[in-house]
């Protein structure tokens, strides 16, 4: 009998082990491609609140008026166009919507080699740089399996990076999907204690650790 219910027990971890990789396997591709898309999006509108004058308000119609094409590879054709004529922060905001409607399109490797361009360029603002650097390599890492995904993601998670606890999110799923438990557990409560946790992404990693459970398997 106690053979028995251990078996049952055994059997039960395994199918609960499968629905979250099932869950995860259907949410993984949103949670690597939400950052590009969500601060593109938030940074046009943050830029046009930071500037006042009409050449600015002339650059954020134009940026407005390239997010409204529905076609994902013309918009991004729209958005190269808008990089290449407006200056500074309006252009820069062009490049990163311009990966994001290549990842829209399927054509990561394109996306890639603009945020590539992006995070090389000196006179971006340090911070869309690391954005951009910190999105290509979530985009090269789902060419990875899960665990050299995990690996892949190790630099973007230390102290002080600026999109660490987006990593930890990335890199939880990673190891989820890798088998590795204890270590999507580890990944999921670093980010939720930190002080600088968003709600919408504490929401998100509440639900995986609800999915990931408690103890060693």
């Amino acid at each position: 009998m106690a053979d028995r219910d251990s078996f049952i027990d055994e059997v039960s971890e395994e199918l609960r082990r499968d629905r979250m990789l099932t869950a995860w396997r259907r949410w993984g591709p949103w949670v690597v491609g939400v950052v590009v898309l969500a601060v593109a999006g938030a940074g046009i509108a943050t830029w046009l609140d930071q500037q006042d004058d009409a050449a600015a308000r002339a650059a954020g119609a134009r940026l407005i008026e390239a997010a409204d094409i529905p076609d994902a590879t013309e918009r991004a054709e729209a958005y190269a166009a808008r990089a290449a004529e407006l200056d500074a922060g309006a252009a820069v905001i062009a490049r990163l919507s311009q990966a994001a409607a290549l990842v829209e399109a399927g054509e990561r490797a394109a996306a890639v080699e603009v945020l590539d361009g992006l995070e090389s360029d000196g006179a971006a603002d340090p911070l869309y740089r690391d954005l951009a650097g910190f999105k290509a390599a979530l985009l090269r890492a789902e060419d990875l399996d899960p665990a050299a995904r995990a690996d892949a993601l190790a630099a973007y998670v230390a102290e002080g990076q600026p999109f660490r606890l987006l990593a930890l999110e990335a890199r939880a799923v990673a190891r989820l999907q890798s088998g590795d438990l204890p270590g999507a557990r580890e990944d999921v409560e670093t980010a939720l204690a930190d002080p600088m946790l968003s709600p919408s992404l504490g929401q998100r990693l509440t639900q995986l650790q609800e999915l990931l459970g408690e103890g060693e398997g």
